[in-house]
């Protein structure tokens, strides 16, 4: 077999190959510049086809190849594998949609893929819409199209949003409704059809901000400079080290040249649309920095205690508010988020999901429950198998006003969120929420933690001057 055979063997075999053809027929004599960061992106892209992601979020900045990646080359590689597929493709307008949709053309009609792929016959061809011989194909539409009567093994989300939108609150929960009310009813089936997100920051509240809290989904975030060394996956056997402050594709944009980007869009925007980090500008109650990270469990004594902190929902409606449940190890010097997770869980599953946790850690534990909602059976419950429970009756207290109670804590320094090596999906919405409050979405996961702060540092620090007195 000579090169060239053995080059088209790979483009047919290879999905990071097939890109590289497909980039060399959209953009004949422009040069390719490779990166670490497209080869974890495909690396989830082929986990996710697979069935091993179903749902993914991949962020990542402007100009990073990735519309043509997620728009033009994966389905045109899901059609080369299966021409059956039905794949639905969705962007924030029209134009941006049939422009994509013309480069999708563009490779499925190029000679090579067709003496490569000779099962992929188009019986149709629109601006919006390319059909197959054998039934599958690629419709694309906008956010708030219409999809009546359409369904897909695939629905593909690029940039759902643009950025001078970012800051419409209607704009904002209008495509997520669309998303929550419309677009999720259209997988053909909910355990294995294939959902995948991709697009920069621009809000809190944001499509990726509306979704990534559920828990479902994966999530590759890439911003533009690492803010701590992390480890990426970039194939099944290789783990790409990302040290702290190195651009994400130096050859591309250096570090000078995000810098410049920086001063001329300014810190907000930049943290957002490169940083995959939107925060709101003014008004939130908890910074940032005043969280610490460790990637390591603290050691446990007979004078810390284990909480498991836990906020009910009063229904598990799809709009409904979330239950939380937070996992904290208290001491007289910190608080330690071990774990924090939410959803819309029926009250067996709520049970299940307790009681999972004193297992997890082989530890006592002490609960913490809302005396509402499921709350309250849940704190039967508990008596009844003789757990350590104590619940909170003080529900009439406004949010912001028990959380400024522990304020003080977290400026101090003293609330540390355990993230082993990066691995810990439920950081980064979580902090998020945190940093967001009092003007997220869903405030869950804060109550849960202001109620668990609120009860163990009393306990923990009896003498300390942490909280006012007045709480």
């Amino acid at each position: 077999m000579n090169k060239q055979d053995l080059y088209l063997a790979a483009v047919a075999t290879d999905l990071k190959v097939f890109m590289l053809q497909c980039f060399g027929t959209i953009y004949p004599g422009k040069e390719f510049l490779d990166s670490w960061h497209i080869d974890a992106i495909i690396y989830c892209l082929e986990q996710s086809i697979r069935g091993e992601m179903p749902r993914l979020i991949i962020n990542v900045p402007p100009r990073h190849l990735k519309s043509f990646i997620i728009s033009v080359v994966l389905p045109a590689w899901i059609l080369a594998k299966d021409p059956t597929a039905k794949i639905i493709c969705i962007s924030y307008s029209d134009d941006l949609a049939k422009t994509l949709a013309r480069d999708f053309r563009r490779i499925v009609e190029s000679e090579w893929y067709k003496k490569l792929f000779p099962e992929v016959v188009l019986s149709k061809a629109t601006e919006n819409e390319l059909v197959t011989t054998l039934g599958g194909f690629r419709f694309a539409t906008s956010v708030g199209g219409t999809l009546t009567g359409r369904g897909g093994d695939f629905i593909l989300v690029d940039d759902p949003i643009k950025p001078e939108d970012a800051y419409s609150e209607k704009i904002r929960n209008d495509t997520n409704e669309w998303f929550g009310s419309t677009l999720l009813s259209r997988l053909d089936d909910k355990r294995l059809s294939v959902l995948i997100l991709v697009m920069q920051r621009l809000h809190v509240s944001d499509l990726t901000g509306y979704i990534e809290g559920s828990g479902a989904f994966h999530k590759l975030s890439l911003p533009a400079i690492s803010t701590r060394k992390t480890s990426i996956r970039i194939n099944a056997n290789e783990v790409y080290v990302r040290p702290e402050d190195e651009a994400l594709h130096g050859e591309r944009e250096s570090l000078e040249t995000l810098q410049r980007i920086r001063d001329e869009m300014g810190d907000f925007n930049f943290a957002a649309q490169y940083q995959q980090r939107p925060e709101i500008p003014e008004g939130a109650m908890f910074k940032r920095k005043w969280i610490n990270f460790t990637a390591r469990m603290p050691n446990r004594t007979s004078e810390g205690i284990l909480i498991v902190s836990i906020d009910t929902a009063q229904s598990t409606s799809e709009t409904a508010d979330y239950s939380a449940i937070t996992v904290i190890y208290s001491t007289k010097d910190a608080h330690y988020v071990l774990c924090a997770e939410r959803g819309r869980w029926d009250y067996e599953t709520l049970l299940h999901n307790v009681l999972s946790i004193e297992k997890r850690y082989n530890h006592e534990v002490t609960y913490l429950i809302e005396y509402a909602s499921s709350g309250i059976s849940l704190v039967n419950t508990l008596l009844k198998a003789r757990k350590s429970v104590f619940w909170d009756t003080e529900t009439q207290m406004g949010k912001q006003t028990r959380a400024s109670y522990v304020l003080p804590i977290i400026h101090r320094g003293r609330l540390f969120i355990v993230n082993q090596e990066g691995k810990n999906h439920w950081v980064e919405p979580f902090v998020t929420e945190i940093v967001s409050f009092p003007h997220c979405r869903f405030d869950d996961q804060v109550d849960s933690l202001v109620q668990a702060l609120y009860w163990a540092e009393r306990r923990v620090n009896p003498s300390g001057n942490y909280l006012p007195a007045a709480a």
